[in-house]
């Protein structure tokens, strides 16, 4: 058995392989870590903690801001870990939007109204992304989505780095096109010194640290030895990814 995460498992069933995932251990904190960074690009805390240790103790250059109640949140893929975030963001008072073309209107008991995609950035104060990485997501926030959002809006990613093209979400900031970014995850991961991300005031950069907490870990590390345990006791896994290999693995289950 193979506890990983894996978009192509047909090798691995073809051989008889179990293939689990460990896919719940950190929702809360991803959806947690996600908020942080919305209401930092928000109140742009991170922008003020700079000017105060460099001595300055003023308002004004914060501004424009805006109150968080009241505006938009556009979530890129509707899984666990966004919906979590659309309880979050509706308890501030957010409307929220999402697109994801396996999740149908109304099918989860979550706050959020289905739209497309382009109507989405188009209307988002805030865009999220969520969308897992597979070879029709990579970089598909490009120059074009880009183009569509509020030149008053934020993007934040604390899904993968590759979902977004580096180079253009660095255009997109030089020309005005967007406010600016928080990013936990990057591309290239980790983000080089110098690089043009870095040093901006409108962009807030975390080392892929979204997904941690004391529990978490518990979680992480319970994961991968659970699902062998059940496996060696006869049982069959929890997470399994490639669920056509039942009935015909190498564990006889």
């Amino acid at each position: 058995m193979v506890s990983a995460w894996t978009r192509s498992t047909s090798p691995a069933t073809e051989a008889g392989i179990i293939v689990t995932n460990n896919p719940t251990y950190c929702i809360e904190e991803v959806a947690e870590h996600t908020m942080a960074l919305l209401l930092a690009a928000a109140r742009k805390v991170a922008f003020y903690d700079r000017l105060v240790r460099a001595g300055r103790w003023e308002v004004p250059p914060g501004k424009p801001m805006f109150r968080l109640a009241g505006s938009t949140l556009g979530l890129i893929g509707f899984g666990n870990i966004a919906r979590q975030v659309a309880v979050r963001a509706a308890a501030f008072g957010m409307t929220v939007l999402y697109s994801d073309p396996y999740v149908k209107d109304g099918q989860f008991d979550a706050p959020g109204r289905s739209t497309e995609l382009g109507t989405l950035l188009a209307n988002s104060d805030f865009v999220s992304v969520h969308a897992p990485l597979m070879p029709q997501t990579r970089g598909m926030i490009g120059d074009d989505a880009l183009g569509k959002m509020k030149q008053s809006a934020w993007l934040i990613n604390c899904s993968r780095g590759p979902l977004i093209d580096t180079g253009a979400l660095v255009r997109a900031l030089d020309a005005g096109k967007i406010a600016g970014c928080a990013l936990d995850t990057t591309d290239p991961e980790p983000l080089p010194n110098p690089h043009p991300l870095r040093e901006r005031d409108n962009v807030i950069i975390n080392p892929h640290a979204a997904w941690y907490s004391e529990q978490a870990m518990v979680g992480l590390q319970a994961g991968a030895p659970g699902e062998v345990r059940r496996v060696l006791t006869g049982e069959w896994p929890v997470n399994v990814v490639n669920r056509d290999v039942k009935g015909r693995n190498r564990a006889g289950l």
